[in-house]
């Protein structure tokens, strides 16, 4: 699957739908607009310039997000090298699936996390049910 920003500048593929997407409701993901598939690096090429942003709020920053550096549309994060030197087992992309049209993200559920409320450690909880993305049921 692949589609791009809204100006075309960055392209991203991922090689499969994702399992779940999180709709997140936490700082960044809500002012970033993101709605988060996850895959391993490999499965993820993103194409294009970006720039990359680290939450300054936390000691050891996830994730850093990028965004397309033309339209500033969220395309994807990756982890940081401090955390990722923390946790070398972890293979993680995220990719902002509202980069990609409807039928491309069809029978895919949709997880809606209670981030703003998470503490940081241990299970998160959901603020709602899931729904499965589909043509009587889009974004």
């Amino acid at each position: 699957m692949t589609n791009t920003c809204a100006c075309g500048n960055v392209t991203v593929t991922v090689k499969r739908k994702p399992n779940f997407i999180y709709d997140c409701d936490c700082n960044l993901c809500r002012k970033s607009g993101a709605a988060w598939g996850y895959f391993t690096a490999g499965e993820v090429f993103a194409e294009g310039k970006t720039i990359a942003f680290a939450r300054k709020d936390k000691l050891v920053p996830i994730v850093k997000v990028h965004s397309c550096a033309v339209c500033g549309s969220t395309t994807h994060f990756n982890l940081t090298e401090q955390y990722q030197a923390e946790h070398p087992s972890l293979d993680q992309v995220g990719v902002n699936m509202r980069l990609f049209d409807a039928e491309q993200v069809d029978g895919v559920e949709v997880q809606y996390p209670s981030g703003s409320e998470w503490s940081g450690e241990g299970p998160f909880g959901f603020r709602r049910k899931p729904a499965t993305l589909s043509s009587d049921n889009p974004w």
